[in-house]
């Protein structure tokens, strides 16, 4: 037949792998007269009609009931655009079918030979080479009507070859655009990002149900989940020293020597970190006592009584349980434990001693005001500094209210052992439970706190202890001063006054006459419209992942199994040693902004030359050098590994490998620019297992998901 014999369109041209970009594929930057190409399915005669012109589609639905509309296909161009040929449309008297073709000597062939083609001219314009943004439109002949069928699906084209034996497959016909993203797209993208925002990286199945159920209700969901943490019933050693069943000085195969590496360090502590940020459901629980861990630090950086596991385990474990109550109880909390007291010198904090020259000990008191609760100055519910006639800020507090509450905190230590628990001579720190007073090493003597507030004489340490925690946590500064911190941790850095004032507007009053409501402030921060419907173009908005966050969205992104063991040793690489934060100031500056503007990122303040590398080297160990080996030590311990066989499948197809990528790690929001430099890497690729490694790793290695927006 005549259509049978009718030169398919031109297929994808080869170019050399070192070629630069063509330019018509620079040109996909500009703005396209872009239309959609509607396709129709005659009842009539079993063939499709293709038209770009609205007009003739709305023609076409009010008079021909015999077409079903199918809806958008495709996008083409109305207008010529660089690189695009005319689709020209013939009309076969004869069949009543349409006939499309790119081919400029075809169509003078049918307009010479065949006068039952009618000429209509160009139907739209479409591109002959392939680009990242650019879908190929596949062309079959149907030998029993003896016509053409397009689609720019490849589901749609994997179906028609699976199950119509009569479609015989011509290839790619040509190179359209991409249907425009639908009302769902943009709901899909803000669930990714608000599993981004609330997790440690996210992952296909959080998203779908963030999606859903829209974000209110996966906020909720998550809320109510229980702390995964850290159990004492895995870190159950509760003394500081070895004994003949848990000692460094056994043979290392045998449970002793295990028992030392467990419980007498933090090995196995740091691993479940990553195992509870990798795999346990609670992850809007746990992100936010990542971040509480790093506004009210306990390093172990301070001596061998922080490294001991279950002093670290049990702080952990209480922030993680305090972390959706209320701000005043979880200062109560971390006032009273033990690894704070130990931290900050607050355990056997005594009151002053004339005749040995003492005073009490100032540091938990200085640190409570400035770094856990309203800071250095006074502040307006935006987070703005309140100013001096002058115009310098206002402090909140001086030298004489740091003593004052150094000696209201006075007359605390640790807790005795429990009943019968044998124990090191020495060991008379114990970490298990909060501390307790001493009645003689309090000052029982008047205080003068904030805002004009005294404490009377006469006081126990436990009255004063409960008064000084509620004059902080009046203070006006504390909605805005750790509705800030908060929300730089899990949405943004430079959030804007508007967003800060919402959520310390909720920590004043969560809408039922409640101060202090954690979990009515993380849900404002998460639902908040800045956090909700920030432009992705907003070159302000977002947070550059601190190595631990950029390490676990890296995994739970590509799909990995994991134990935990030695990521510590990579983010230590990268600038952040899990649990030693170097200072009471967390691992890096909390007001660090990107020098030569105002944007406040705050792990930027570790990142250099070298974290660069170790980030890259990282990702290039877990896709090309079998990730990290297990433990040989342990048994059952299994490492890190990724799982690359469905991305390698993916693979066989650079777009759909790339499409997949940037669902996983972008959200669908990779930027043009990247998207386009991948795809050109990826296509001079021919082997599909280092394409798959090699789009993974462009695309988690670029800044662009290093920052989490």
């Amino acid at each position: 037949s005549l259509l049978r014999r009718l030169k398919p369109a031109t297929a994808t041209p080869s170019r050399s792998a070192l070629a630069p970009l063509a330019p018509e594929r620079r040109a996909t930057a500009k703005a396209l007269d872009l239309a959609d190409v509607y396709r129709f399915f005659n009842r009539a005669t079993g063939v499709h009609f293709y038209t770009a012109d609205a007009a003739e589609r709305a023609h076409v639905l009010a008079t021909w009931p015999h077409f079903a509309d199918e809806g958008a296909v495709w996008r083409a161009l109305r207008t010529a655009d660089a690189g695009t040929v005319p689709v020209w449309r013939f009309f076969n008297r004869d069949t009543g079918a349409h006939f499309y073709t790119t081919d400029a000597n075809e169509r003078q062939r049918i307009l010479v030979t065949w006068p039952q083609f009618a000429d209509e001219g160009a139907a739209f314009h479409a591109y002959l080479s392939d680009a990242f943004d650019r879908a190929p439109v596949h062309r079959f002949y149907n030998t029993q009507t003896r016509t053409h069928f397009y689609t720019a699906q490849d589901d749609e084209r994997d179906f028609v070859q699976r199950t119509f034996p009569q479609f015989a497959y011509e290839g790619v016909a040509y190179y359209a655009v991409g249907l425009a993203p639908g009302a769902g797209a943009a709901a899909k993208r803000d669930a990714f990002r608000l599993v981004d925002q609330a997790t440690f990286g996210a992952t296909p199945a959080d998203v779908d149900r963030a999606f859903a159920i829209g974000a209110p209700a996966w906020v909720d969901e998550q809320l109510a989940k229980p702390a995964s943490g850290y159990p004492a019933s895995t870190f159950w050693y509760e003394s500081l020293y070895e004994s003949d069943n848990c000692t460094f000085g056994s043979a290392i195969e045998s449970a002793a020597y295990r028992c030392a590496v467990d419980q007498l360090t933090l090995t196995k502590l740091r691993s479940r970190f990553f195992t509870n940020a990798l795999q346990a459901p609670d992850q809007l629980r746990q992100r936010v006592a990542w971040a509480l861990s790093q506004i009210f630090v306990v390093s172990g950086m301070k001596d061998p009584d922080m490294e001991t596991a279950y002093v670290q385990a049990r702080w952990h474990q209480a922030l993680a349980e305090q972390a959706f109550g209320n701000f005043e109880g979880l200062l109560y909390a971390i006032t009273m434990s033990p690894a704070m007291g130990h931290y900050l010198d607050m355990a056997d904090n005594a009151t002053a001693d004339p005749a040995e020259g003492t005073e009490p000990n100032e540091n938990f008191a200085r640190e409570l005001l400035q770094l856990c609760s309203i800071g250095v100055a006074e502040l307006k519910r935006d987070g703005a500094p309140r100013l001096d006639a002058p115009s310098q800020p206002v402090p909140t507090y001086g030298q004489a209210g740091v003593r004052a509450f150094a000696r209201a905190l006075t007359g605390w230590t640790y807790a005795p052992h429990p009943g019968g628990l044998a124990k090191h001579e020495e060991d008379q720190r114990y970490y298990g439970s909060p501390m307790v007073a001493v009645a003689s090493q309090h000052d029982t003597a008047a205080k003068r706190l904030l805002r004009g507030i005294s404490l009377p004489a006469g006081q126990t340490a436990d009255a004063d202890l409960r008064a000084a925690l509620r004059n902080v946590f009046l203070h006006p500064n504390v909605g805005p001063f750790i509705g800030r911190q908060l929300i730089r941790h899990l949405v943004t850095g430079s959030p804007s006054p508007a967003y800060v004032d919402r959520v310390a507007a909720v920590f004043d009053d969560d809408g039922a006459g409640m101060r202090g409501n954690l979990k009515a402030v993380v849900r404002a921060i998460l639902l908040d419209p800045e956090a909700r419907g920030a432009p992705d173009a907003n070159a302000r908005y977002g947070r550059f992942r601190e190595p631990a966050l950029y390490v676990t969205a890296f995994l739970r992104g590509v799909g990995a199994a994991s134990d935990g063991y030695q990521l510590d040793e990579v983010t230590k690489a990268m600038g952040q040693n899990v649990f030693y934060a170097p200072s009471v100031f967390n691992y890096f500056p909390a007001e660090y902004r990107i020098p030569g503007t105002d944007v406040v990122a705050p792990p930027m303040g570790i990142h250099n030359t070298n974290t660069v590398l170790a980030r890259s080297n990282f990702v290039y160990a877990m896709l090309w050098e079998d990730g990290i080996w297990p433990d040989e030590d342990v048994p059952g311990a299994i490492g890190t590994t990724v799982r690359l066989a469905p991305w390698v499948a993916l693979a066989a197809d650079t777009r759909k490998l790339l499409a997949a990528i940037d669902d996983r790690f972008y959200g669908g929001a990779m930027p043009g620019g990247v998207k386009a430099a991948l795809y050109d890497a990826l296509v001079r690729i021919d082997d599909a297992d280092e394409r798959a490694r090699t789009g993974l790793f462009l695309a988690t290695t670029a800044f662009q998901f290093q920052v989490g927006r």
